[in-house]
């Protein structure tokens, strides 16, 4: 598989500042969870968004799939401390990770299809059905405009965020993949697909502080590409400083959506 987008040895850490459990307990009140699922959630990382599956499903089990060997070692860590008994973690590629298929009640994945641009989240998606059991559920959670969308609107910050996002789209990166889950849905052939959507992030000026440290871990990570973007690291930061200025402007609405989109296998 291409190397992650946002592989760095910040990342553990920022998964787990920026997974809010308030915000996921609200998409997965669309899920058709219950006491007893197997559940697989594909694309794990340190296990936030699993431990919290975990809870919903108890005493079922829920599966992490990641490659991350580092990652998941933070997750095994934070699970033990929370105690969280019905998770395993596998390290592992969705393609090759060896899990047995026809065996998952739920197959989730969430904001990792923004990182499968094209073919690639088309093959993963009938991965994921693969895995899933005859009438069990597939679903993915995936953000559209990743807080691009803004008011009022800057014609500058425009143009600059779509040099940004055309030179993350080689990499594989599809910041509005949100919008195209039903389609690729219908062509993986799942059944009885609902949409949901609800906002993301919607913030007025009032960032919390630890919200606001993952964005600026986030924008760290990725510097190097907004050099190749802007041509200059003055101008890559220059960007970076006004993007986080947004964060805290009371004078500025910057927003997002995530659309939870599921189907039966």
């Amino acid at each position: 598989m291409p190397e992650y987008l946002m592989e760095d040895p910040t990342e553990a850490e920022r998964l787990e500042l920026k997974t809010k459990r308030d915000v996921v307990l609200k998409e997965l009140a669309f899920l058709p969870l219950e006491p007893g699922l197997r559940v697989l959630e594909v694309g794990c990382g340190t296990g936030a968004v699993t431990r919290i599956l975990a809870e919903k499903v108890f005493p079922g089990l829920v599966v992490g799939l990641d490659f991350s060997r580092e990652r998941l070692c933070a997750g095994r860590g934070i699970a033990s401390v929370e105690g969280a008994r019905n998770v395993e973690f596998v390290c592992g590629d969705l393609f090759s990770c060896g899990l047995k298929e026809g065996c998952f009640d739920l197959v989730f994945s969430r904001c990792l299809f923004q990182y499968f641009a094209g073919e690639r989240g088309k093959e993963a998606l009938r991965r994921m059905k693969s895995l899933a059991r005859p009438g069990g559920r597939v679903a993915v959670a995936d953000v559209d405009g990743m807080c691009l969308y803004r008011f009022p609107e800057d014609e500058a910050r425009e143009k600059a965020l779509q040099a940004l996002l055309s030179a993350l789209e080689p990499l594989g990166f599809d910041a509005f993949v949100g919008r195209k889950l039903y389609q690729m849905f219908r062509q993986a052939g799942l059944k009885e697909i609902q949409v949901d959507l609800i906002p993301h992030h919607l913030i007025t000026g009032k960032t919390d502080p630890l919200t606001r440290r993952a964005w600026q871990m986030k924008l760290a990570i990725l510097e190097e590409h907004f050099q190749k973007a802007f041509g200059s690291r003055e101008e890559a930061l220059g960007w970076r400083e006004r993007f986080l200025q947004d964060l805290s402007d009371e004078d500025v609405l910057l927003y997002n959506l995530m659309f939870i989109v599921q189907g039966t296998a």
